[in-house]
């Protein structure tokens, strides 16, 4: 290929080329004399801010005004133009554009120029940094969401290694004790009647506690498993539903109760809530010590987004380091002698209040009565 070719075509590709490209004159004689532009190639003459353009006195800041610091520029300059090599200057923006900068020697007073547009590759990294983003948002919620079912599926464990102990005590012990009884009745035929209708009571008794753990093991089921729509409920008629019941599971037996008005509405599911409610209310009337009429008070109190429903008695309290367990199913802190139960009630309480995305606690003393309190959202 001769000069005169090669020359063509380095000509056609200064002038093809997309990047804007600029030849700079350096007189090294003088270190303060600024660049000067000598050649622009179309894509650098549509970036250049000069209006009367011409290589006599056009300089590289009356080209490209605010681009570049003119004293650095020109040592970086006349330091390649001493030693060679190239420089990125870095990016800037200009007109909504960002534009990439590099220089580069070409002769011992001479200095080409390159300008890129990369305003493409900016929204594209603006676009990763978007999707990284929403990815690490993404991969939190689900770290959370797997925290929160392994810490359910812990628990449902822990619920089943403690069924499974019930079923082998709790329920095999009442059936143990209608065998036995059954056995001497066939056994002994010299009971008199007072003897063989003590053992039948007993059997009746054993039946009975049998089948109320059965029936409270079966709701909390329900309650673990039944399909939940949240929606507007108002405490005032949850907390009337449940004083009306409260009469039936009392059996007769006498109590007060003081109900606070003007109760707010909040985010639940009615008859959950009455559930609620009654175990609250059902246990502190069963807890009291002998002699002692309970006393029932109930009332809420308000925040902005939140409620807090109260239910407080006047019973036998709770210890603080029993406080947590009393919430899990079949504990129990009394003899069955001293106050029957099933050991699920409070447990029912809870699993119920988790699934209304609500909240659960007490204040108690032993000896003190007790103060539980459910918290839930406020119906905007």
């Amino acid at each position: 290929m001769d000069m005169q070719q090669a020359e063509q075509l380095y000509r056609l590709m200064f002038t093809n080329m997309r990047e804007a490209l600029a030849i700079l004159h350096l007189d090294v004689r003088n270190p303060e004399a600024p660049p000067q532009v000598i050649e622009l190639n179309p894509a650098a003459v549509r970036l250049c801010r000069c209006k009367s353009f011409n290589f006599d006195n056009c300089l590289v800041t009356d080209c490209f005004p605010g681009w570049f610091d003119p004293d650095r520029f020109k040592d970086h300059c006349h330091r390649l133009a001493a030693f060679g090599g190239s420089l990125e200057l870095g990016e800037v923006y200009r007109d909504e554009f960002f534009y990439r900068v590099r220089i580069f020697a070409l002769t011992d007073n001479h200095i080409g120029m390159v300008i890129s547009d990369c305003t493409r590759y900016r929204e594209e990294e603006a676009e990763i940094a978007d999707l990284t983003a929403k990815l690490e948002k993404e991969a939190a919620t689900m770290d959370r969401r797997v925290a929160e079912r392994t810490a359910q599926l812990e628990e449902i464990n822990e619920e089943l290694d403690t069924f499974a102990f019930s079923v082998s005590h709790d329920l095999r012990a009442p059936i143990r004790a209608m065998q036995a009884f059954a056995e001497i009745l066939l056994d002994d035929e010299l009971q008199t009647p007072a003897e063989r209708n003590a053992y039948l009571v007993r059997i009746k008794t054993a039946a009975q506690g049998m089948d109320r753990l059965i029936q409270d093991l079966l709701a909390y089921s329900r309650v673990s498993r039944q399909e939940i729509t949240l929606e507007p409920v108002r405490l005032g008629q949850v907390v009337h539903d449940a004083s009306q019941q409260l009469e039936l599971a009392a059996g007769g037996k006498a109590y007060r109760l003081e109900i606070a008005q003007d109760m707010p509405t909040v985010i639940g599911h009615h008859v959950v809530l009455v559930q609620v409610v009654l175990n609250l209310m059902t246990n502190g009337i069963k807890f009291v010590p002998k002699g002692v009429v309970p006393l029932l008070r109930i009332w809420t109190d308000e925040s902005q987004e939140y409620c807090r429903l109260y239910v407080e008695d006047n019973g036998i309290g709770i210890a603080p380091q029993h406080q947590e367990r009393i919430f899990k199913i079949f504990e129990r802190l009394h003899s069955m002698e001293s106050y029957p139960g099933t050991g699920v009630g409070l447990a029912i309480v809870r699993k119920a209040v988790q699934r209304l995305g609500g909240r659960i606690g007490l204040e108690s003393k032993e000896g003190e009565g007790s103060r539980f309190w459910i918290e839930l959202r406020r119906a905007q």
